[in-house]
């Protein structure tokens, strides 16, 4: 097993030395490049022999909302990854040791799979249930996207990363927002620079939407049109090109463009489409008024929601009897199936395209 030279990293000296402090326990085996809010280290446990990560984070800031490591450490949930141990280095700095997630993350789990509409469906609720343990506890996490989302053991969404993780007073119904992750921003955050819980609801809203098949490009030339990319590639500073992204990026956000519900797959049914609406309405005061409440609208909808799915590249659904769209020779058509395993071309479809196709196995289902 390979090991990094803590001498050679780019972190701040006293991380360094807290490093060299944790190694008595934990062999360090590599430094992470996901995220850019802080410094990731994993390595293993020297006496369990378990795989561990470490995050340092920035602690400075207003103390007023600062999420105490070792209050955190004591939040328990089957959605929450356990924090085994939490320190603080200074004024400055603050770490975790959480267990090592193997499985990776959702951004893993969309860049090497398709998932269905019922597991996006779960997927989610067990974000939001991991959300609302912290909520419980008057905490908002303000960095909820794919890559703070991990895959644990039992396959289960566990949410992650506590690094910007802040406590909203008895009293207040906002803090200050936090400046990670422009594109999930929610346009309060934008406008005003205030993050309450409906920021989380937003951000749970925009990871619905991804895990659904909606298209959220993490490349910032994307959201720019023809006369921003003019301009954009006229700077000759990178610093320079990344502000004036956000920029372009902020004004879609605050207009309600960053959500584009027409790039869902066509099996996504309106109901869906419209718990996305709300739960992403750039007015907080019309989403979804707590967690639970997008939790329980969600569930309850779910025996309402044809399982489709992609499998081996082709629109499945998933009920009793079973079918498929497939192509052949730019020409469409459904299989059947009783068994899953026998399938049988089914000539009774009239539709020319996936969309039509879709519609017409759907309605019939």
């Amino acid at each position: 097993m390979s090991k990094i030279f803590i001498e050679c990293l780019s972190a701040p000296d006293k991380i360094k030395n807290q490093l060299r402090s944790l190694s008595v326990d934990i062999e360090f085996t590599r430094e992470g490049t996901k995220g850019a809010n802080g410094y990731l280290y994993f390595g293993e446990n020297r006496i369990l022999h378990t795989k561990v990560a470490v995050k340092f984070y920035y602690w400075g800031g207003d103390t007023r909302f600062h999420a105490e490591p070792s209050a955190l450490g004591k939040l328990a949930g089957e959605n929450i990854l356990p924090i085994n141990t939490a320190g603080l280095l200074d004024g400055e700095w603050a770490y975790f040791v959480t267990p090592y997630c193997q499985n990776g993350d959702l951004d893993d789990l969309l860049d090497n799979s398709c998932i269905g509409n019922i597991e996006a469906i779960n997927r989610t609720c067990q974000i939001l249930s991991g959300v609302g343990v912290l909520h419980a506890h008057r905490y908002v996490h303000r960095d909820l996207k794919p890559a703070n989302i991990y895959i644990g053991d039992n396959y289960q969404s566990i949410i992650g990363d506590f690094g910007s993780v802040k406590h909203i007073p008895e009293g207040q119904s906002s803090i200050p927002a936090s400046s990670h992750a422009v594109l999930y921003r929610p346009p309060e955050s934008v406008e005003t620079s205030s993050y309450g819980f409906e920021g989380d609801i937003y951000q749970c809203g925009l990871v619905l939407f991804q895990l659904l098949g909606g298209s959220l490009p993490y490349e910032e030339t994307f959201w720019l049109n023809r006369l921003q990319r003019k301009k954009y590639d006229e700077l000759t500073n990178e610093v320079d090109r990344a502000i004036y992204a956000d920029q372009c990026i902020k004004a879609r956000i605050v207009s309600g463009r960053i959500v584009d519900i027409s790039t869902l797959p066509p099996w996504v049914p309106d109901v869906l489409k419209r718990i996305i609406r709300k739960a992403t309405h750039i007015d907080p005061l019309r989403r979804f008024q707590s967690i639970s409440a997008f939790h329980v609208t969600l569930n309850n909808n779910r025996a309402r929601v044809q399982d489709w799915c992609i499998t081996d590249g082709a629109p499945h659904l998933q009920a009793q009897p079973q079918f498929k769209v497939c192509e052949e020779n730019g020409q469409y058509f459904v299989l059947k199936s009783r068994d899953g395993c026998n399938w049988r071309r089914d000539n009774s479809f009239k539709g020319n395209s996936i969309d039509e196709l879709v519609k017409e196995i759907s309605v019939r289902a």
